[in-house]
């Protein structure tokens, strides 16, 4: 769909080199690795509490020069993965940041030597040093995972050659597939469009089944990638004295365990109320006896007005009219966005599928990668990705270290975006039918934000404990993963073999092992603070963007304060879920004035 556009469509990466050629990117790896080295010779087996401002000082400036050259060449293989030269420039990247950064692993580990109480005290005089607290607290956070500073050097080394070699090699294999489809040659993203939103049944059928065998086909390589995965995440939490396989994550986004462990099972204990009937009632809106598993997203049509195709120039401009309504400072930081090249929209060969935004650096700026199609889904993508990387500029503010938050929080301003525009949409809407088609649009995303991540993580749990008592076969990989969908989706779906091997093309499960969690947590949390944002209207504002600019400086209890709500609540969790009982409440009243009387 590319078309004569007002908005660039193609990121400009020039704010980090001008190619992956670049004589300056060898310059600057000769650079930072001396710089490294002055470091370790400086404070290696020297750090006090009377330099240690300076030395984190330091080791930031070290971190952002190399974070600069990884996110350049890993944002290139993104948008080039089948390039054999980008591909090598990325390895050479990876390599040579393992190599240097494993030299550095002894700072953290002497830090935690030293006294805190000492430190505690040095913060309240050393204004600078404050700055740092929440990188120092994290480090003591994980000392007791924290292993010597040669073990740490020998761990570093060997991450190139474990997980994330096998994620490269996962997106790489992906990105390979060709998917055939009526004569036509797709790419993953494509193939999983036209599943899942294709126009008619058959179109979605068919393209489930070339999706499922074309996975099968190579499940040797992709069963293989799930078993090094998880048994490189076990060594790892076995070496690190981790009790169990989230805890590694739960650390990061410093939340506890058994709060994750409450708004699962009150997730669960609504798949009945919520996800079985929502499916059910989808089912009669579309006057089947149920839905066959590639129906479950299907787009709605009832209104008899054919669905509008966007241009990306059209669904830019109604994104940014929505946005300047909400916050003028979001107005003008997706102006920036969209005008400065921050965006690559369309669909390619070799180019990743699905959608992103990546954080760079403090002094650059996010990285948006969409995929997109013309649909109204694709305008709520455009949303939910640009609140990331307003969330990422409003963060900038803060050091390099401190800058970016937990996962969990990390999802709240793309998910709270996306929740905005649906709004939007809905009280923009005054045909009944219209609505409808919107509001179950907005429930399909619902359930596959909440529902359907929550068995993604059951899943991931599952997988994870059969690997602990023997190597995964394909079978094990397809009956745990049909097993948890269909407890999610209830018999208001049909579930049939096409569906196993699907766990084949999820990404999250090799890149970030127990992330899905928190899109889940995000939708919900969401659903607090837009509770609050309806109550406050225009007086949330300024506090919601007070929130997103704390970056990783606040965890979500105090974020969840900042607006009166207690995530760590089972009453929280109920509360949420009840807001979307009460949209398929309203859903079924506007079916039965418009359809079923």
């Amino acid at each position: 769909m590319n078309t004569v556009c007002k908005y660039p469509t193609k990121w400009n990466l020039d704010c980090f080199y001008k190619s992956i050629n670049s004589d300056e990117i060898t310059q600057d790896k000769d650079n930072i690795s001396k710089e490294i080295d002055g470091f370790i010779s400086k404070y290696k087996g020297n750090l006090q509490i009377s330099n240690l401002t300076n030395a984190i000082v330091k080791y930031e400036e070290i971190y952002k020069a190399a974070s600069k050259i990884a996110v350049y060449l890993g944002l290139y293989f993104q948008i080039k993965q089948k390039d054999e030269k980008v591909s090598a420039a990325y390895q050479d990247m990876m390599e040579w940041y393992t190599y240097n950064f494993s030299k550095l692993c002894w700072f953290e580990v002497e830090i935690q030597g030293m006294n805190y109480d000492e430190i505690k005290e040095q913060l309240k005089k050393d204004k600078i040093l404050s700055s740092y607290k929440v990188f120092i607290d994290n480090i003591f956070k994980y000392k007791p995972h924290t292993l010597s500073s040669q073990e740490e050097f020998i761990i570093s080394k060997l991450g190139i050659v474990t997980g994330d070699t096998w994620y490269k090699f996962h997106n790489g294999l992906l990105s390979r597939i060709e998917f055939h489809l009526e004569g036509e040659k797709l790419t993953l993203s494509d193939i999983v469009e036209k599943a899942n939103h294709g126009k008619t049944e058959e179109i979605r059928k068919e393209a489930s089944i070339a999706l499922s065998l074309r996975l099968k086909e190579n499940s040797y390589a992709l069963v293989s990638v799930f078993n090094n995965i998880i048994l490189s995440h076990k060594t790892y939490c076995d070496l690190r004295k981790y009790t169990y396989p989230e805890q590694k994550r739960f650390l990061e986004d410093d939340i506890e365990k058994s709060v994750v462990e409450t708004m699962i099972k009150t997730v669960e204990s609504h798949y009945e109320s919520i996800s079985h009937r929502y499916y059910k009632l989808k089912a009669k809106i579309l006057k089947k006896p149920k839905l066959q598993y590639w129906d479950r997203a299907e787009k709605v049509c009832l209104s008899g007005r054919a669905d509008k195709k966007y241009t990306y120039e059209e669904a830019i401009d109604l994104v940014l009219d929505i946005f300047k309504d909400f916050s003028p400072k979001f107005f003008e930081i997706v102006k920036t966005m969209v005008n400065e090249s921050w965006v690559d929209v369309y669909p390619r060969e070799g180019k990743v599928s699905g959608a992103f935004s990546s954080s760079a650096t403090v002094d650059t700026h996010s990285f948006i990668l969409l995929n997109f199609y013309g649909t109204i889904r694709d305008i709520l993508t455009i949303a939910h990705e640009f609140g990331h990387g307003i969330h990422q500029k409003l963060s900038s503010k803060n050091n390099e270290l401190v800058c970016n938050p937990g996962l969990n929080i990390s999802e709240t301003a793309s998910i709270f975006a996306e929740k905005l525009t649906n709004k939007y949409l809905l009280n923009s809407e005054t045909d009944l039918k219209k609505k409808i088609e919107l509001i179950c649009s907005r429930l399909d995303d619902v359930m596959s934000t909440i529902f359907r991540q929550i068995a993604f993580f059951k899943f991931e749990q599952r997988i994870h404990e059969i690997r602990n008592d023997h190597e995964l076969s394909e079978n094990d990989l397809n009956k745990a993963w049909r097993e948890e969908l269909e407890k999610s989706l209830g018999d208001g779906v049909e579930i049939d073999n096409h569906i196993d091997n699907y766990w084949g093309y999820i990404t999250h499960f090799t890149s970030c092992p127990f992330y899905v969690y928190s899109y889940a947590f995000g939708c919900l949390f969401v659903e607090g603070l837009f509770a609050e944002y309806e109550k406050t209207g225009k007086d949330f504002v300024s506090k919601y963007e007070t929130a997103l600019s704390s970056g990783g400086t606040k965890n979500y209890k105090e974020i969840a304060e900042m607006f009166g709500i207690d995530p760590t609540s089972e009453n929280f969790w109920i509360s949420a879920l009840k807001t979307i009982e009460k949209e398929i409440d309203n859903l079924e009243a506007l079916c039965d004035q418009a359809l079923f009387n």
